[in-house]
């Protein structure tokens, strides 16, 4: 009997992140599905991606056996984000995991709103806790068996949003916080800390992706506000494409690792760093302002917002 290989999926219970979770089910990996907790969210969880999942064991007719799971984490509180991806690691870090999803986030139009912890809110789902779960997962990442490497996603806006420039000045947004800039400071830090952490010798058998999904007909937007909302729903019904659509783009080079070598070719000449995934699966670019400043500045500061949860950053070079 085959071992099925491993994903955890952050944002599994609603949109793009469900999809993910169920082509990855349906391609034979054993799904660990990360969000918040409802009553009954587990088991509705676990009986959509064992439906999802049937389909792959009939195909192989090897009887290969996938285990899916929900983990309850609401990824607004990094201390939250400490205890499941600590969790996960306790569980399955001798075995290893194969691939980290990352697709938590909000859409809305409110100003800086601080979590329980201080930190704002969209920046929090879009990054901090990202860039948390990351770092937490790498000893069970490292332990992956994958062909081409395991490999860490962030779905976010990779090859889409502008540089944040006021990364030193004011590098949590409480000053200068906007639509545009909470969104391209998410971005832009995802581009520079994943690049830096993809760089460390011990992580460069993991493969760390930055993409972008485009237009979906998802649940984007549940929080705007209803003016907003029956407008963006209709252009994704006009425009949009299905988050199914969408995960089997995203989940491209997962399935190529498992079987061979990644197709991304990284946006710089560098044999190492960080790969940017346009909504396409094709390779995409880094924003011109990505520098080794601006790399070392975003660390440290990713670095103190982690701290304060008790997440250290000192243990991803070791």
């Amino acid at each position: 009997m085959n071992t099925p290989k491993r994903a955890v999926v952050v944002g599994a219970t609603n949109g793009i992140g469900k999809a993910i979770s169920c082509r990855l089910a349906a391609d034979g990996f054993s799904v660990v599905a990360v969000g918040r907790n409802k009553e009954g969210r587990g088991e509705e969880i676990q009986k959509y991606l064992n439906e999802c999942s049937s389909s792959a064991a009939a195909k192989s007719g090897e009887g290969t056996k996938t285990q899916h799971e929900f983990r309850p984490c609401d990824a607004f509180s990094l201390v939250q984000v400490k205890e499941c991806a600590e969790g996960i690691v306790r569980d399955y870090g001798s075995s290893g995991v194969d691939a980290l999803v990352m697709t938590q986030g909000m859409a809305t139009v409110q100003g800086f709103t601080p979590t329980s912890e201080g930190n704002d809110e969209k920046i929090t789902l879009h990054f901090w806790s990202r860039a948390a779960f990351a770092a937490l997962l790498l000893p069970a990442l490292r332990a992956s068996s994958m062909p081409g490497g395991a490999v860490v996603m962030t779905v976010l806006s990779g090859g889409v949003h502008s540089p944040y420039t006021k990364y030193n000045e004011d590098p949590e947004l409480r000053k200068n916080y906007s639509i545009k800039n909470a969104a391209d400071g998410a971005g832009y830090y995802t581009d520079l800390f994943f690049d830096k952490l993809a760089k460390q010798p011990p992580n460069q058998g993991v493969n760390f992706i930055h993409s972008a999904p485009g237009f979906v007909a998802s649940q984007w937007g549940t929080e705007m506000p209803a003016y907003l909302r029956a407008p963006i729903r209709f252009m994704q019904k006009i425009g949009g494409k299905s988050p199914s659509k969408c995960a089997s783009f995203m989940v491209q080079p997962i399935l190529q690792c498992a079987s061979g070598k990644i197709g991304l070719e990284r946006p710089s000449s560098d044999c190492q760093g960080l790969f940017i995934m346009n909504e396409d699966a094709s390779s995409g670019k880094f924003t011109k302002l990505h520098n080794d400043e601006a790399m070392d500045s975003v660390w440290a500061t990713t670095d103190t917002v982690l701290k304060k949860a008790g997440i250290a950053l000192d243990t991803c070079n070791s």
